[in-house]
């Protein structure tokens, strides 16, 4: 009886083996596959590092698991290569993540990388990659980041990619850099595993569902910038609680920026600018870091409680058309380092400055400003950039200005100034 147990241990002992034998095999292959395909290996990596007499796991950018030795990792990430994909690519089928990123690869994903069923994270970020997003991404049961970005990808985002219920595990999306066209999937928005969505600097057009937030709890990035977007910002944008940064620039948004907005209690960064469209009342969020609605159609008043904003470090309203007087509690926003307020119709006087981080101020061309510069212009010490210019500013240019160490970029002109020069 002793005698059969240990026949049989020994025969799935052998069995094993062969089998772990077999699929490593099956890796070693794959990876040859992959290496033949590389047309370019400036830094000749593949060729002094991946010897078909060596274990593949000692091959650079491979990392083997410990308890099957099969390969879970390839990171050939800015090894400046050049070539395509191999299709059998999709054999390494222990595979969790895949980066290849900034290289030089070229031409479609093949349909046999649906197999990689294990993968957590694709990075086939800035590269020559080209065809439509392929729809069997939707299939891959674990993904939870997807990087395309900086690509040749062309065509629609296809809506199966999200309506699948496989890819519930998705965290990161990040597109752009593409030539994708047609609308943003509203599918997109169901996905409530996901943290990031990057699909800016593309060709998408439309509108944004209204009910866009309503199923997305997680979200805490999402830039839509540089596209052809229209519409208003839904207004249930205060359910995305988690939003951190929202980037709508550059599109062809308009209407009234939603109040809910300032009830996003952890936003840190918005982008509206170069909308042409937006108007009404600027928004005050709280924990604001940087607040771009430059090039745009805001009438009215700056806030007074604009100071509200105690975290704010870049404040840029440039081109709009803002009137009034500047509100003096700007001055005491300690953490404000550039501030842009250029071609709008501010009238009277500027105020006394107290921040010493600031380095950037414009008031190019805001017409009716006059008055003073202020005495104490000299506090901004780690000023860069002062732009007065086409104003009616009068009275002395403070002598003080001179001793401002940093500052490499001035403009006064087209005002009133009196009194001498100073060199």
């Amino acid at each position: 009886m002793e005698s059969l147990t240990f026949s049989i241990a020994l025969l799935i002992l052998l069995l094993n083996s062969f089998a772990f034998s077999l699929n490593s095999d099956t890796d070693k292959n794959a990876l040859i596959s992959f290496k033949n395909s590389i047309t370019s290996d400036t830094n000749a990596i593949l060729s002094t590092n991946c010897s078909q007499n060596t274990s593949v796991c000692n091959w650079i950018g491979v990392s083997c698991g410990l308890k099957h030795g099969r390969v879970t990792a390839l990171n050939l990430s800015r090894y400046d290569l050049a070539g395509t994909v191999a299709p059998h690519v999709g054999n390494l089928t222990f595979l969790r993540y895949l980066d290849i990123s900034s290289n030089s690869f070229v031409g479609m994903l093949p349909f046999e990388l649906s197999k990689l069923r294990r993968l957590k994270v694709m990075n086939l970020g800035t590269n020559s990659f080209t065809g439509e997003i392929p729809k069997w991404l939707g299939s891959l049961p674990q993904l939870e980041e997807l990087y395309l970005y900086n690509n040749s990808f062309l065509g629609k985002i296809p809506s199966s990619l999200f309506n699948n219920s496989k890819l519930q595990t998705l965290q990161i999306l990040r597109l752009s850099s593409n030539k994708l066209s047609g609308s943003v999937p509203h599918a997109i928005f169901n996905v409530s595993s996901l943290r990031e969505i990057g699909i800016g600097n593309n060709s998408l057009s439309g509108r944004l569902p209204i009910d866009m937030c309503n199923n997305m709890p997680n979200i805490k990035f999402l830039s839509l910038s540089r596209n052809q977007l229209e519409g208003q910002i839904p207004s249930n944008i205060w359910k995305c609680t988690h939003l951190d940064v929202l980037s709508l620039s550059f599109n062809n948004f308009s209407g009234s920026i939603p109040r809910e907005i300032g009830r996003l209690s952890m936003l840190t960064e918005l982008y509206l600018g170069y909308n042409s469209g937006f108007q009404g009342s600027i928004p005050i969020c709280q924990n604001l870091q940087q607040l771009y609605l430059d090039n745009n159609k805001f009438t009215g008043l700056i806030p007074l409680n604009i100071w509200k904003c105690k975290n704010l470090e870049i404040l840029n309203l440039n081109i709009n058309n803002l009137s009034g007087n500047i509100p003096h509690t700007i001055g005491n926003m300690s953490m404000l380092r550039e501030l842009g307020l250029g071609l709008n119709h501010f009238t009277g006087i500027i105020f006394c400055f107290e921040n010493d981080d600031l380095y950037s101020f414009v008031l190019r061309i805001t017409h009716a400003l006059e008055g003073l510069i202020p005495p104490n212009i000299w506090k901004c010490k780690n000023l860069e950039i002062l732009e007065l210019g086409l104003n009616n500013f009068s009275g002395n240019i403070p002598r003080t200005i001179g001793n401002m160490s940093m500052l490499r970029g001035l403009g006064l002109a087209w005002n009133h100034f009196t009194g001498i020069s100073y060199t």
